[in-house]
């Protein structure tokens, strides 16, 4: 089908119904811009330059000397985590501790210390150290003739060995 108002293919068909009247009309996308009967396409909106702008200006209102921080060690500034979401080394999480832990401390409800599952072999490395530490107590109080401590002592090493033998 041809546009109504030139040669053109017509890629638009408006319908029109005024007073139960029912008008028909196919135009081409041109002329459809020219008597303004569509709207003109919106400007491509760049999503990440707005945020940068927003959340840079955000950001240079808020700016302390602590958030220009450099790692000694790699040279990571602390803006490449802000931008990135990664540290740079290992050294990173001292350099900008200041930083990251109201970061950590909103992101977990828990705090900064690491309250979850410690793995099978590190929870027995632990328990034995734990039971070697009790049991040197457990000698030094029985030395010392402190009975009543040596029995706490003597039931949290069997405590220890009940709840946690493999």
């Amino acid at each position: 089908m041809k546009c109504q108002f030139c040669t053109k293919p017509a890629t638009i068909p408006l319908t029109d119904i005024v007073n139960k009247t029912k008008r028909e009309m196919h135009l081409c996308d041109a002329c459809a811009r020219e008597k303004n009967l569509i709207p003109e396409p919106p400007q491509e909106l760049n999503v990440p330059a707005v945020l940068q702008l927003v959340l840079g200006s955000l950001a240079a209102s808020q700016r302390s000397p602590a958030g220009d921080a450099v790692c000694p060690e790699c040279g990571t500034p602390y803006a490449h985590f802000k931008a990135q979401g990664r540290l740079g080394c290992p050294h990173d999480y001292e350099a900008f501790r200041s930083l990251l832990e109201p970061l950590v401390e909103r992101v977990q409800n828990s705090g900064v210390r690491h309250v979850g599952k410690v793995p099978a072999r590190h929870r027995r490395r632990l328990q034995r150290a734990r039971r070697v530490e009790l049991e040197a107590q457990l000698q030094s109080a029985v030395a010392a003739e402190r009975y009543e401590e040596a029995a706490r002592l003597r039931d949290s090493i069997r405590a220890l060995g009940a709840d946690h033998e493999p």
